[in-house]
């Protein structure tokens, strides 16, 4: 929380969680510009901070709702007087390395308002919910706390995953090794982890596994093999650690749709022979929209997988 150290250090400092939409219909932009309604919601000032959420009704995820990020609020730079709408600046954005699902939201100790068990109505319905600094921070270390191998990043790496964030819904994949002198790996795979487990709903594509401690993002096509897709959310699949590495390894690949094709060289690792016969030619799970993308897994196939 490096980045709020000043802001948190204010008493005048006030906490929000605010609905983000980020759809071409409204003027949000996810760590950039937020809209909202100045006549109606006169409780937000420069330099308050910020937790952004996206509401069930904008959910990529079953109508469900989740936090995934913190910023500064900052200054207007348009008003429409006739309407109210005012649009701001964001500063200071950071993002979560770990999005926060009910899931993981049922055990935490909000101090603003009392939880009785029940979502609806908890957070006010204009999209602005004024919360302690208590809360604040305890959101901040609930989603650090769920992801206990990621590395410290610097300031620098922190504002490289936000823009990782924002290229990826422009569906911009390419990125370099470095920005402006600044390691990206860290930033990306940041974001990238975080993306891809969120798209298999923190579940293993492959196994009945709802232990999220056990869980990666593996690539598909290695990062170094092609900075064109590094973004891409649809190079990587959501695995147990062990079969992971087998499938980083190429002891075994996948068909088009899915199945699980074994090399006859996972015998050479008791381990993993021994998981990998337990899904032989079974399916991983496939969604529509973001299941793997066929190219990449042909290129699995034919230079990662030991034939």
């Amino acid at each position: 929380m490096y980045q709020f150290k000043q802001q948190l250090s204010n008493p005048n400092t006030n906490y929000f969680i605010i609905d983000s939409s980020s759809s071409p219909d409204h003027n949000d932009v996810d760590f950039k510009f937020y809209s909202y309604q100045n006549k109606s919601n006169k409780q937000l000032h420069a330099g308050d901070l910020i937790i952004y959420r996206r509401s069930g009704s904008a959910s990529e995820w079953g109508n469900e709702f989740y936090l995934y990020g913190a910023a500064e609020f900052g200054e207007t730079v348009r008003e429409d007087l006739e309407t109210g709408n005012s649009l701001v600046t964001i500063h200071n954005p950071y993002l979560f390395s770990h999005r926060l699902m009910k899931q993981n939201l049922r055990t935490f100790d909000w101090t603003f308002r009392t939880f009785k068990g029940k979502w609806s109505n908890f957070f006010n319905m204009n999209g602005i919910t004024q919360i302690t600094k208590k809360d604040f921070e305890g959101l901040l270390q609930r989603q650090k706390s769920l992801v206990s191998d990621e590395p410290n990043l610097s300031p620098e790496e922190e504002a490289i995953a936000v823009k990782c964030y924002q290229a990826e819904k422009m569906e911009a994949y390419f990125i370099n090794d470095k920005a402006k002198g600044t390691p990206t790996r860290n930033a990306v795979n940041k974001f990238f982890s975080d993306k891809v487990k969120f798209n298999y709903h923190y579940k293993s594509a492959l196994v009945a596994d709802k232990d999220e401690m056990d869980l990666e993002a593996v690539r598909i096509v290695p990062w170094e093999d092609d900075n064109e897709i590094r973004l891409d959310p649809r190079n990587g699949i959501c695995l147990t650690k062990l079969l992971a590495e087998a499938f980083t390894q190429g002891y075994f690949t996948l068909t088009d749709d899915g199945h699980v094709f074994v090399s006859t060289e996972a015998s050479v690792n008791p381990e993993v022979n021994i998981a990998l016969n337990k899904y032989r030619n079974r399916k991983i799970h496939m969604n529509r929209e973001y299941s793997p993308n066929k190219k990449y897994l042909q290129y699995h196939r034919e230079h990662i997988f030991r034939k």
